[in-house]
């Protein structure tokens, strides 16, 4: 027998017949490894996956494009954490935007030569058409609701080719999503998310792909400080947070009626018709939050309603992770939605055309027209009946502790700070069940008849403002 060490061995390892059979074994394993782990570095993502480090030649300052619902920046630069517009002799006599987006500001940065600037930086660049999406409660991205206010308006840009004529975007095609504000890991497992932003872009990718490429806040935070990196052509949608006159919903009833054929069709479902509208009333809760403490009285009040109008009453509670395709199914089944103002009413565009949604709308919830969400959304379908209840008393609210109560005698005025906010927000709800209850019964008979949305329109129920005080020791 001869005895010899192998590497990595402890000791001696004899190979005989039986032990050379062993030995080599155990070097196939040690090649089998060390080919795993280069394979593993090699399939990493490189750094600069991106971008690319040459810049083209005809690179020149930053040029601006409005028009309509969305504006192209050509050669626009991010630099630690911040946009630049670089502006030379050519470009320097254009009128900056106070600001990319709601969050998202632009800093002129005048220079004599922009050519000879970045010549003179480590500069890399991302080419074609990058779509900058900057959503607007970054603290929040599972909120559907939010989402469809940023998502539609591109929608209707994509869809409608209104971007600057003669650039590529023109054609509707997206080659980039720069998610300035979000990171990867708060999206995982949103499969509503990922299905809407798959049905919103699907004219602007190449055939064969779901999406482009997707450039998160964490790629652009970890890039080198010394580093510019330019964007060829930026496009910036405009939305309700962004400009006063952006859209929160879809430009014509044609393009959110094709939209929820797509969704259906896309997924294999039938698309809900208008011929024979669903007899059943859902009441959707939600999984947490967002609470209404007498939903058993609600309940019973919708269950008087189905028996008078031979309709189903079911409840529904999903969290945001739940299948995009069930939120398609439970909607194709629904002729009357009830649901207090919270995300879920972002599907309320999947509803059945003449379907209708009753909102309760929380005590003193009305930042920046917070409350029209979902009004602005569904009136923007032509189809689809939309009807409120609002809690115009603090009796109406539920707040957990007596230190949250405090705001219950605040304005819709006063309350615009996150602390007020969130406590609304956070609040349970009391419902009116018998006016709520009343509402319904008035309006459903013209909605199962077929009634066009034009004819039964109630006013939107206002915010009524308080006379009394803030409830703070200088207003006692």
């Amino acid at each position: 027998m001869i005895s010899e060490p192998l590497i990595g061995g402890s000791g001696p390892v004899f190979l005989g017949m039986s032990g050379r059979l062993h030995g080599l074994q155990i070097l196939a394993c040690i090649a089998m490894a060390l080919t795993c782990q280069l394979c593993c570095t090699a399939s990493k993502a490189r750094p600069d996956w991106f971008y690319e480090i040459s810049l083209p030649p005809d690179v020149t300052g930053t040029s601006i494009n409005t028009k309509d619902d969305s504006t192209v920046y050509s050669s626009l630069w991010w630099h630690n954490t911040m946009f630049y517009a670089l502006l030379d002799s050519i470009s320097n006599s254009q009128s900056l935007p106070p600001a990319l987006s709601m969050n998202c500001a632009l800093i002129g940065l005048p220079t004599s030569d922009a050519r000879s600037f970045i010549n003179n930086t480590r500069a890399t660049w991302v080419p074609g058409v990058s779509l900058l999406i900057d959503y607007p409660f970054a603290a929040y991205p599972d909120n559907f609701g939010h989402w469809a206010e940023l998502l539609l308006p591109i929608y209707n840009v994509i869809e409608e080719r209104t971007c600057s004529q003669g650039h590529a975007v023109a054609s509707g095609r997206i080659d980039s999503l720069v998610m300035t504000n979000v990171r990867k890991q708060s999206l995982v497992g949103l499969d509503w998310f990922w299905e809407m932003l798959k049905l919103v872009l699907a004219s602007a990718v190449p055939p064969g792909r779901d999406l482009p490429r997707v450039i998160f806040s964490e790629h652009l935070s970890h890039l080198p400080r010394d580093t510019w990196l330019g964007f060829e052509a930026a496009v910036v949608v405009h939305t309700r947070y962004a400009r006063g006159d952006g859209r929160s919903g879809f430009a014509s009833p044609d393009l959110g009626q094709r939209l929820r054929r797509l969704a259906f069709t896309s997924h294999g479902m039938q698309p809900p018709e208008q011929a024979q509208l669903p007899r059943t009333i859902t009441v959707f809760r939600a999984a947490e939050g967002e609470e209404v403490v007498n939903s058993d009285e609600l309940m019973g009040a919708m269950r008087d309603i189905g028996q008078t109008f031979g309709m189903a009453v079911r409840p529904y509670t999903a969290t945001p992770r739940a299948p995009f395709e069930s939120y398609l199914s439970v909607m194709a089944r629904t002729g009357v939605l009830v649901s207090r103002h919270g995300p879920f009413l972002a599907n309320s565009i999947f509803l059945p055309p003449g379907a209708m949604v009753v909102e309760l709308l929380p005590y003193n919830w009305e930042w920046k027209g917070v409350s029209r969400i979902y009004k602005n959304i569904t009136s923007s379908m032509g189809d689809i009946h939309h009807f409120a209840w609002r809690a115009k008393h603090p009796k109406w609210a539920v707040y957990p502790s007596q230190h949250e109560a405090r705001y219950a005698e605040w304005t819709a005025e006063e309350c615009v700070g996150s602390d007020c906010l969130d406590v609304h927000a956070r609040a349970a709800m009391r419902v009116d069940v018998a006016t709520v209850q009343e509402l319904i019964v008035e309006s459903l008979p013209g909605c199962l008849r077929g009634q066009d949305v034009e004819e039964l329109e109630k006013p939107w129920p206002e915010l009524v403002k308080s006379a009394g005080s803030t409830g703070l020791w200088w207003d006692k």
